[in-house]
């Protein structure tokens, strides 16, 4: 095995593209069926969903979730124990497992739909090593504020 054929294990699957959905009257949801082909690479049958940051859900492939929990939760350390204490709460209550049905839905808990503001318009979109759900006006919101500045400031800085 070659190094770079290491190295890219070691990166597991990633998620990538960016997908249009509705959410409906029942708060399910459509995966995109690369993310169910990558679920059903790993032989799993259900995906981890949770709060993520800046307003949208993480949804987690089962190695994805294992390695974030790797390394007894080290990515989750603090300098401020009190704050490390609170965020893990969140994140961990708010954590559930999704299988999706028949037709490739996954069904988004109440709180979790409230805490992504998502209304009818939703963006699934791949953010390498978890997939973000975001509504789609949040996102374009964010987009504008946020990611385009950064993505123009650290644009100058890389060569790829």
């Amino acid at each position: 095995m070659g190094e770079k054929e290491i190295e890219w294990q070691k990166v597991g699957t990633l998620l990538i593209g960016r997908y249009e959905y509705s959410i409906d009257s029942k708060n399910r949801l459509p995966v995109p069926p690369r993310f169910r082909d990558a679920l059903a690479q790993e032989k799993a049958r259900a995906l981890y969903l949770t709060s993520g940051m800046e307003g949208c859900l993480y949804l987690f492939l089962p190695s994805q979730w294992r390695q974030l929990l790797a390394n007894g939760l080290k990515a989750f350390s603090l300098p401020n124990k009190e704050h490390e204490r609170a965020f893990k709460r969140k994140f961990f209550s708010e954590a559930t497992d999704v299988e999706p049905d028949a037709a490739g839905r996954i069904l988004v808990p109440h709180y979790l739909k409230a805490h992504a503001g998502l209304r009818a318009k939703v963006l699934v979109q791949g953010a390498g090593s978890r997939a973000e759900i975001w509504d789609e006006t949040r996102w374009t919101a964010y987009h504008r504020a946020k990611v385009l500045p950064a993505y123009r400031t650290v644009s100058r800085s890389l060569e790829i």
